[in-house]
C-alpha cells in the first residue's frame, strides 16, 4: 500500500531483491511524486546466482543513489 508523502518530504530510496527468469535481481524505487505508486529509478540487468549476491550488489547502488542531489525524473 501506498501512502501519499506530505508535501515537502521526500523519502529515501528503497532497495526491492527479487527472483526472476532463474536468477536473482535488484531494484530500487522511490515513490511517485504524483500519485501512487513506485518509480523504478535503477536495477540490476545483471542476473546473480544468489539472493545474498543481488542484495550486496543493489546496497552498492543504494549507496550511490542517496549520495546524489537529485534523482531525474
Amino acid at each position: 500500500m501506498t501512502v501519499p508523502q506530505p508535501p515537502g518530504e521526500t523519502p529515501p530510496p528503497v532497495l526491492h531483491v527479487f527472483e526472476q527468469d532463474g536468477g536473482w535481481h535488484w531494484g530500487i524505487t522511490i515513490p511517485r511524486s504524483k500519485g501512487y505508486g513506485f518509480k523504478v529509478i535503477a536495477f540490476s540487468q545483471e542476473t546473480f546466482p544468489t539472493e545474498g549476491e543481488a542484495q550486496s550488489h543493489g546496497t552498492i547502488a543504494l549507496a550511490g543513489s542517496t549520495q546524489t542531489d537529485a534523482v531525474p525524473g
